[in-house]
């Protein structure tokens, strides 16, 4: 029933009666030779409250027209690509060996200051089918290693002179210890990459994922220099972990992304646990925003509704799943985007999103393929990608409330707040007796259980009773509210499983007047309720 969120002002209402008998009890009369106790039988008001559509379906779902019509309005992300599907960047190791070129058997005399290493490189990131030129980074970090099998302590730097970092550097140094080839000495360094940008053109500007760099190593000037073999060497490692793209550009390939069972999860109806609904108008439109920096085509294999409660399946008829959409790239404004868009509606007059609806699905399945840059490098290298950049498709439902119900069931679990406990209930067996004056277009049924943890049901809850519909005039709208009354009895054995785990589930059912076809729900129409409890109290008095 749907006085479960006013159960704390029921609450203070029965704490109230409760405490003034025990208070009128103890001034009466007390007894010396222990504690007393009455049964007492009390009557009275637990809350009083209308009920609109806005308590059946949440706020933030419901809009109104000029003359009070309701509309609902629903929406639900179908799928999202992003950049880690797209270019998602590997950990990635380069090393940069220097052995002295000797003979065997050979030693050589190498003086303080000699330069080991001396070398510029390039060296490529190895990301198939993706040409990039210039990728800015949010996150990561490069970790030089350098191990030193010399008898001289050696000072090495490596710079990437096509880095841009953000304190205006381009080169890292540090030391190692002397070592031996037995027993190597060994140093590193670790730089956070956030906010760098590199130009992955190459010194010429002609390549791509190519990263240049320069690496320099010399035996410590201050030192005495070292007698070397051709077992002795410098090794430098450099490693580039953990990368995020901020900002990446070049072509990104004609790639294809499938989703073959892709799955939406769908909130709606939650709630309704039975019955059907017939519905007058239903629009539903899918939307797709395409915030990457290159073209794409679309195309949707398939498009069910799927009620996993009842089973049943319902594939959408449309002409969106008789071709591909074709999306246009984003627009790259140099430090943003502004995403393309695309949609389609559907609705009664060129579908059968009408019966998609109307199976109250809690799942939306679908099967799609993507195409990436189905032309080719159109863009000459100048597709994008932005942190933010998505792919993503949402749907939108809109449906004015004007319906035909039958059987349509809503359950909610409640643990009511009884007074006292299981070991000193203050409250032991009474009636619900709920008054109702109704303007909706909706007769309705309650029936109460008692349930366990598990939804199990416990006991059946006696109830008599129902709500009746508002009557109707000739325009179809509600012009006369009707009152009728729903009767609960709750025995002792019952407030003994509800004092425990027990909860109170309440299923109410509506029906509308078949003759009457669809009819509208406008946000006037609501429910006046009383909720009042004939009810055996135990006083007890110490």
């Amino acid at each position: 029933m749907y006085f479960a969120p006013h159960m704390q002002n029921a609450r203070s209402i029965r704490t109230v009666a409760f405490g003034g008998l025990l208070f009128l009890s103890t001034i009466t009369g007390c007894r010396k030779d222990g504690p007393a106790h009455w049964d007492v039988d009390v009557a009275g008001p637990l809350l009083t409250t209308r009920l609109t559509i806005a308590d059946l379906i949440a706020d933030s779902l419901l809009t109104a027209t000029p003359d009070g019509e309701v509309i609902l309005v629903y929406s639900s992300e179908l799928f999202a690509v992003d950049l880690d599907t797209l270019l998602g960047l590997p950990d990635t190791s380069f090393i940069y060996p220097y052995a002295l070129p000797l003979p065997d058997g050979e030693r050589f005399d190498l003086p303080a200051g000699f330069p080991v290493i001396n070398q510029n490189s390039l060296v490529r990131f190895d990301l198939p089918q993706v040409e990039l030129t210039r990728l800015d980074l949010r996150a990561g970090e490069m970790r030089i290693d350098m191990r030193n099998m010399t008898a001289s302590r050696v000072l090495g730097d490596f710079a990437v002179p096509s880095a841009h970092f953000p304190d205006g550097s381009s080169s890292l140094s540090l030391a190692v210890d002397r070592g031996t080839p037995a027993d190597p000495g060994f140093a590193s360094m670790t730089r956070d990459l956030a906010w760098t940008r590199f130009d992955l053109r190459g010194p010429d500007f002609n390549r791509v994922n190519t990263l240049a760099t320069h690496i320099s190593a010399v035996l410590d000037p201050a030192g005495s220099g070292a007698t070397v073999t051709n077992r002795d060497s410098v090794v430098v490692l450099v490693s580039y972990r953990d990368l995020v793209t901020n900002y990446a550009k070049g072509y990104f390939g004609t790639n294809d992304i499938s989703f073959h069972d892709g799955h939406s999860r769908l909130a709606l109806f939650d709630a309704v646990v039975g019955g059907t609904l017939d519905l007058d108008r239903v629009t539903l439109r899918v939307k797709v925003e395409n915030g990457l920096g290159m073209d794409m085509q679309v195309r949707l294999n398939s498009f069910q509704a799927v009620n996993t409660r009842t089973g049943a399946v319902v594939d959408m008829q449309h002409t969106i799943l008789q071709g591909p959409i074709n999306l246009n790239r984003a627009v790259d404004h140099g430090n943003g985007f502004t995403p393309s868009r695309y949609e389609n509606v559907l609705d009664n007059a060129n579908s059968n999103v009408d019966a998609f609806v109307e199976s109250m699905p809690d799942e939306v399945r679908y099967g799609l393929d993507i195409r990436l840059n189905p032309l080719g490098d159109i863009s000459n290298g100048n597709d994008f990608l932005y942190y933010e950049s998505r792919l993503k498709a949402a749907i939108d439902l809109e449906i004015p409330l004007s319906v035909i119900a039958s059987g349509l069931t809503l359950e909610k679990v409640m643990k009511p707040d009884l007074p006292g406990d299981a070991e000193h209930p203050a409250f032991t067996q009474g009636i619900l007796h709920l008054f109702a004056t109704n303007d909706l277009p909706f007769d309705g049924t309650v029936a109460l259980d008692i349930v366990g943890m598990d939804g199990a049901v416990l006991s059946p809850v006696s109830v008599q009773g129902g709500i009746r519909a508002g009557i109707m005039g000739p325009d179809g709208l509600v012009h006369t509210p009707v009152n009728s009354s729903v009767n609960a009895r709750l025995t002792p054995e019952q407030v003994n499983l509800l004092h425990g785990e027990a909860r109170l589930r309440a299923r109410v059912t509506f029906d509308t007047d078949a003759q009457q076809g669809h009819v509208r729900i406008l946000d006037r129409y609501g429910i006046d309720l009383q909720l009042t409890l004939d009810g055996t109290y135990i006083v007890n008095v110490q």
